[in-house]
């Protein structure tokens, strides 16, 4: 009943006063933009918004007056007030916007279990790979079960899902494994990083794989015969959730150092999305297979969840080429690309 008359009231709210919504969603922006940088100057965050720094300076003042911030001479940081608040702000803004009814929709037209769509777009606003981290952190802190063993792949956001999935306690014999081999990049979104610091936020043990991607077949089989490696793989196959972020082919190839060209001219159809090694086209069929240590599409096919995080409008062609491709449960995605895919799907 309360959940009605809240929306409700938010109904009356937009018809009566719309001007006032921009007003809300523009202090919200820069109530999250201080969270992930507090603290932070004046004009630095008139940049990070693309906004005039006159104008950031009469909202902080109005922020200050209402004791949600304080400022020193490093810059201005949340009050305890403004942590408690902005959550509660953040589900204000996930009604405003309407994301509820679409995240129905999605999870209905693409025949998902669950769709979880975090307000903003990440090509606009770089904290939104925050938020999206927050969301997929409060899912797995939610839904992984005693002696359950986790999957995970790298990329900058898994490794965003690793920083902030809540500090968890109660777990039993949980088991984090990297979902595929490192990628030769930074070491912070490697694979490896991501199970180990996954593990220690959820309380829970991991395994390492230390096989590079990417490397030829000839060289990739003698490693594959180890049985430590062997026992890794074999457990990624068998579990009970995998984690995995989508990335677009062109920059997937530039991070495995691989000829863009050449990808192109080998696969079966045009690339447009890319999970743990795998090409698809836009139909959701495999376009091209690299050698890679992990599972393969037909394993993870059979695996109990599998939970696919990604953001940004320029994203969602890649998003609907993997979700096409029918393994995935769970999608964890921004305002930006869903409103995107809404668009495809209507078309």
């Amino acid at each position: 009943m309360i959940e009605n008359n809240t929306d409700n009231s938010l109904l009356l709210f937009k018809l009566l006063v719309p001007e006032m919504l921009p007003v809300f969603q523009k202090r919200y922006t820069i109530l999250r933009t201080i969270k992930y940088n507090q603290p932070i100057g004046r004009r630095l965050l008139a940049e990070r918004l693309a906004l005039g720094e006159r104008g950031v300076r009469s909202e902080i003042d109005f922020l200050k007056d209402h004791n949600l911030l304080e400022s020193n001479a490093a810059g201005v940081s949340l009050t305890e007030e403004g942590k408690k608040l902005l959550p509660q702000l953040s589900l204000l803004i996930h009604k405003v916007e309407g994301l509820a009814p679409l995240e129905n929709y999605l999870a209905q037209k693409l025949d998902l279990t669950k769709v979880v769509i975090v307000p903003g777009d990440a090509d606009q606003n770089c904290e939104i790979l925050h938020e999206l981290g927050q969301a997929s952190g409060a899912f797995l802190r939610d839904v992984v079960q005693d002696q359950w063993v986790i999957a995970v792949t790298g990329g900058t956001t898994m490794a965003e899902v690793a920083h902030n999935i809540p500090q968890t306690v109660g777990k039993k014999d949980v088991l984090v494994v990297p979902g595929r081999g490192g990628l030769g990049e930074d070491v912070e979104i490697q694979s490896n990083t991501i199970a180990a610091e996954i593990a220690q936020r959820l309380g829970a043990s991991y395994r390492l794989l230390h096989v590079p991607d990417g490397i030829q077949n000839e060289t990739l089989e003698p490693l594959l015969s180890d049985h430590k490696v062997q026992e890794v793989i074999n457990l990624s196959k068998k579990a009970n959730l995998l984690v995995h972020g989508i990335g677009i082919p062109e920059v997937m190839a530039l991070r495995r150092d691989s000829d863009w060209q050449s990808i192109q001219r080998y696969s079966r159809k045009e690339p447009v999305g890319e999970a743990f090694g795998t090409y698809f086209a836009a139909d959701g069929s495999v376009a091209l297979v690299t050698p890679t240590v992990g599972p393969k599409v037909e394993d993870i096919a059979k695996l109990d969840m599998v939970v696919a995080v990604a953001g940004g409008k320029s994203k969602a062609d890649a998003i609907m080429s993997v979700l096409r491709a029918s393994f995935v449960d769970v999608l964890i995605v921004d305002q930006g690309a869903a409103e995107v895919i809404k668009k495809q799907i209507e078309e």
